[in-house]
């Protein structure tokens, strides 16, 4: 069975999905053993009819009941790869996708998306990535004006965009 032709129906067959946690578990026999196990990249991987399926991709299945446009990508908004709570959940463009990633990981994280810390200058450098290049922000001595110049940049290249 390929990824397509799994239905919403034999998805709900076989396991449940607790929106509230992002956990999935078997429906029977077993029903409250957890399945699936993190692939390569971080993601949790689940086999259904001996087909491996991506579990955002079953989360947005099982919530809509319809599988996600091939074309889009299901994203997690908090970079955390297994967090498969629905609410953790969107579809976004490859483009959008990427422009969501992490440039780089240069500790500390900031927690602020696009600004990383520079060791060699002791400051916080804003970084945003659309359209496959770096546009950079500037340097900046805090985090709170390395986010107030990143949220200006973003801003400037959606007018861009749009234009």
């Amino acid at each position: 069975m390929k990824t397509r032709e799994l239905t919403y129906e034999r998805l709900k067959e076989k396991i449940h999905y607790d929106p509230e946690t992002g956990k999935f578990t078997r429906t029977w026999p077993d029903h409250n053993r957890k399945v699936g196990r993190l692939d390569k990249d971080g993601y949790l991987a689940i086999a259904i009819d001996r087909v491996k399926h991506r579990a955002g991709r079953l989360a947005w299945l099982y919530m809509t009941g319809e599988h996600p446009d091939e074309s889009m990508h299901v994203d997690h908004i908090n970079r955390i790869r297994d967090d498969n709570r629905w609410k953790n959940l969107r579809l976004l463009t490859p483009e959008d996708n990427r422009a969501h990633r992490v440039v780089t990981r240069k500790p500390p994280a900031s927690g602020v998306t696009g600004v990383y810390w520079d060791g060699r200058k002791n400051k916080w450098v804003v970084q945003i990535f659309r359209n496959r290049k770096v546009h950079y922000g500037g340097y900046h001595s805090t985090i709170d004006a390395a986010a107030v110049a990143a949220d200006e940049l973003r801003t400037t290249l959606d007018q861009q965009a749009a234009a």
